[in-house]
């Protein structure tokens, strides 16, 4: 698989959790699917592959759709100011990240430690009350202590709802996974610029894949 292609699977992954905490705060809910998804990836830490990371292509049709808004037709039926936002911010948190070697082995011992502790379960992980509440706690004690925190903007009823808030919380952490991974893959914030039409014909190429 090309790098860039690559680099797209990645890109799609931060497109998707950011998409799914904007649906947690505006509507309370998200699909479980493309939740678990994200979710499950935080776990994967020493992929063979890039895919391997997310499972299947088919796993990150959503991000990719949300992708092809912002890329390729300019629609606006999946991509918000507030999901643009987030995604552009879970990429900014990671470079900041990235600078806090003790923040990443602290969150990477926390998910070690999540995963030991619920290794028996067979609950998909969007499922799991137990494992996005320790998601959410890692997130707090790591990513939001940092000077730049990430404002979600959405009904109070859902921001207030402890359960949906640590869903919240565990969907920007999977998201700044992807990000780290994009990061590793050697993905910029200036490609945004730069490579729109190379991240757009690897985007339709991806959706193609998934429809055929």
């Amino acid at each position: 698989m090309e790098k860039s292609i690559q680099q797209t699977l990645a890109l799609a992954g931060i497109a998707q959790a950011a998409f799914l905490v904007d649906q947690l705060a505006q509507h309370g809910l998200a699909a479980q699917d493309k939740l678990s998804t994200c979710l499950e990836s935080l776990f994967i830490t020493s992929p063979g592959s890039t895919l391997e990371v997310y499972g299947d292509i088919d796993k990150l049709r959503l991000g990719l759709q949300v992708l092809e808004e912002i890329f390729v037709t300019k629609e606006s039926s999946l991509k918000s100011p507030d999901l643009m936002r987030y995604l552009i911010g879970l990429i900014y948190l990671e470079v900041r990240l990235g600078k806090q070697p003790e923040m990443l082995k602290t969150i990477a011992d926390g998910l070690a430690k999540t995963e030991k502790e619920n290794q028996d379960s067979n609950m998909q992980l969007a499922e799991n009350p137990d494992i996005i509440n320790q998601l959410a706690r890692l997130y707090q004690e790591t990513i939001s202590t940092l000077s730049f925190r990430i404002q979600v903007s959405g009904k109070p009823q859902y921001l207030k709802n402890t359960a949906i808030a640590n869903t919240i919380r565990a969907t920007l952490l999977a998201g700044i996974r992807s990000a780290v991974l994009w990061h590793q893959l050697g993905g910029r914030r200036w490609h945004f610029l730069l490579f729109r039409g190379r991240i757009s014909k690897d985007i339709r190429a991806l959706l193609n894949s998934t429809r055929a």
